[in-house]
């Protein structure tokens, strides 16, 4: 399998407009932000977290739960997935859970790819459930 599975976060929004918001109407504005996609607007996003394909395959085949398993998923089978606040429970407690079970496996490696890998997602998780309108997208990119 070749490419890669890329972890960007959202860093920025902008609008992409040519006048003032009046001052009155900011607030309107910043929280049609936080809830979507508009004409105008553009997410700025960073990438943060990487791995070979190989690699990320490995760590779903260590997912047993199937919820999370199949968004993350999502990434090899459609190219392109997003995670936001909605997703944060199960993804959370899937990889909090194969993390405890992979580091209680006497044939683990404590710093095998796949458990690097994981730690840093939690990490990126755990990050996205403080900030009000962060989210992330995982895209494959073949090389």
């Amino acid at each position: 399998m070749d490419g890669k599975v890329i972890i960007y976060q959202l860093t920025a929004k902008l609008v992409d407009s040519e006048i003032d918001i009046p001052q009155d109407a900011q607030d309107i504005m910043y929280y049609t932000l936080s809830v979507g996609h508009h004409t105008g607007v553009m997410d700025c996003f960073s990438a943060k977290l990487s791995c070979p394909v190989e690699t990320f395959s490995s760590v779903l085949e260590n997912i047993s739960d199937d919820k999370a398993r199949s968004k993350l998923g999502g990434i090899l089978r459609f190219g392109e997935i997003q995670i936001d606040k909605s997703h944060l429970p199960v993804l959370k407690q899937a990889i909090k859970r194969t993390l405890r079970e992979l580091y209680t496996r006497k044939d683990t490696n404590p710093y095998s790819a796949e458990l690097v890998w994981m730690g840093d997602f939690m990490q990126l998780l755990d990050a996205t459930e403080k900030e009000a309108a962060m989210y992330l997208m995982g895209r494959r990119v073949d090389d």
